[in-house]
């Protein structure tokens, strides 16, 4: 592959919730906080149509507080790029701007954590019912809105019920995400990949015929039927942007400067997808994951190396939050 298939971007880094698993606190401080301009959005969106990226992921930051952001969708869309953004609904009447756009080549989704008082509890904030007002006015106007949750020993008892009421609502799409842990000092209370694994096999097969339910977790857990000898997809099909253009081999990776890849803007995208920091994700390697009794052993290269990196200093390790006794198990 002569470029990635998909790119991760940062248009902002400010967000107006403050979620208490967020591991974008992380990378303040250590990168530059200012907002993508517009000029320079437009200039990427000819650096990945020329290269033939096939799909972007507006991340961050909540992207909606970006005020070119509707325009660029249309634009971005119009070049034949599918464009995925992730907000946390907190901006009803912005989300209603994108109606028309969504379709085959826009998803939206909408990050909400749980019903309204976890919801709130969770993001610090008051915004469960400006996203239910988002996501409703999607459905009414024929959009296939999509809802993640951040899958947490504090919302997992209501997530079933969670799920009934989004499909009462009209929601046909339900992702559950994996929890980071990058910047926090210790793993209590996080739930091992299995646990998470075998939580969301039971929330499908409950939720069969009313919604498709699916999961989103490090590709080192889960290889999707790719071959086994990376450690990720990251460098293999993906990489990460910082609104100045700083590339890194997948967003977790923003706070550690020893794997910045170069800039897009001035180092360009075929200098930054040959970077020797990549060989790393991309050659072969034996099995990091000890526990070969493990029902996902097959189709796991040992977890996150972002996650190993941060707590062990090195990418070769087994992911913790599996290898940690206090959080294996299901």
């Amino acid at each position: 592959m002569n470029s990635p298939a998909f790119v991760q971007l940062y248009p902002t880094l400010r967000c107006n919730q403050y979620c208490d698993f967020c591991f974008n606190r992380n990378i303040r401080g250590s990168v530059s906080t200012a907002d993508m301009p517009e000029k320079d959005a437009y200039a990427l969106a000819g650096i990945l149509a020329e290269a033939q990226v096939h799909e972007l992921d507006m991340i961050g930051g909540e992207p909606m507080l970006v005020p070119w952001m509707k325009e660029y969708a249309e634009y971005i869309t119009g070049l034949g790029i599918r464009m995925n953004i992730s907000t946390n609904g907190s901006l009803p009447d912005t989300v209603d701007e994108f109606a028309h756009i969504c379709g085959e080549l826009l998803n939206i989704g909408f990050s909400v954590l749980g019903l309204r008082k976890t919801h709130d509890s969770l993001t610090a904030g008051d915004n469960f019912l400006k996203a239910v007002t988002g996501i409703r006015t999607l459905v009414r106007k024929g959009g296939n809105p999509i809802v993640k949750s951040v899958l947490t020993i504090r919302n997992i008892h209501e997530i079933h019920d969670f799920a009934g009421y989004l499909a009462n609502l009209g929601v046909r799409r339900y992702y559950l995400l994996y929890e980071d842990f990058i910047g926090r000092k210790n793993l209590n209370n996080c739930l091992s990949f299995p646990a998470f694994h075998g939580f969301y096999e039971k929330l499908r097969n409950a939720t069969r015929g009313n919604m498709e339910v699916g999961f989103v977790a490090a590709s080192g857990f889960h290889k999707h039927g790719q071959d086994s000898h990376g450690l990720c997809d990251a460098g293999r099909t993906k990489i990460a942007l910082l609104p100045d253009g700083s590339a890194f081999p997948c967003n977790l990776f923003f706070g550690f400067p020893g794997f910045r890849l170069g800039n897009i803007f001035t180092d360009g995208l075929e200098k930054i997808w040959n970077s020797s920091v990549l060989d790393i994700f991309r050659k072969a390697i034996e099995k990091r994951c000890p526990e070969n009794t493990c029902r996902h052993y097959s189709t796991c290269s040992g977890g996150c190396p972002a996650h190993s990196y941060f707590f062990y200093g090195t990418v070769q390790k087994p992911d913790p939050r599996c290898m940690i006794k206090s959080c294996t198990g299901e």
